[in-house]
């Protein structure tokens, strides 16, 4: 019994020494993603969909106070209005309402379209970018900051200032 303990713990001993090696090898690398496109996109993709976005936001901004508007004129004139007007005003305010709420969902949803492509091909540079600088690094894994939970990490491991010069330099 106890040679068979004995041979479990050397087994687990030698394995755990194999691990220890193996991960000794390993070179990893960290870049962040939504730094580097802060950094070299403020001007161009990044600003382009902030401009975007602005512009969509004060119409709903003004739709939103037409309705506003419409439902104060309708509360004040409740008095003096018959049943059936008050009806068809508040038809007419539903209506709207439900205008309002389908140009908010179409322009979400117009964004969120413009963003993935305009996002989506700067990221796909960047990617393969990174992917090259890995390469040359004889990085063998390469994390992305933000997304991939980490914590800590020493600033030598961090590739995204290369990031941002090839890329600006590719431009």
């Amino acid at each position: 019994m106890k040679k068979w303990l004995l041979s479990g713990v050397l087994a687990c001993g030698m394995t755990l020494g194999f691990a220890a090696n193996a991960m000794a090898e390993i070179v990893v690398g960290i870049v962040d993603m939504r730094g580097a496109l802060e950094k070299t996109e403020s001007n161009g993709v990044l600003k382009k969909l902030k401009s975007e976005t602005d512009t969509r936001q004060n119409k709903l901004k003004e739709s939103e106070k037409k309705l506003v508007a419409f439902q104060q004129e309708v509360n004040e004139s409740k008095a003096v209005l018959s049943d059936e007007k008050l009806r068809e005003k508040g038809m007419q305010y539903q209506q709207m309402l439900l205008e309002l709420q389908k140009e908010m969902q179409t322009y979400e949803q117009e964004m969120v379209e413009m963003s993935n492509k305009l996002l989506g091909e700067v990221q796909k540079k960047m990617n393969v970018i990174a992917t090259e600088i890995a390469k040359e690094k004889k990085i063998d894994l390469l994390l992305e900051r933000t997304e991939g939970g980490v914590v800590f990490y020493q600033a030598s491991f961090d590739i995204t200032d290369e990031l941002v010069k090839r890329y600006q330099a590719k431009k």
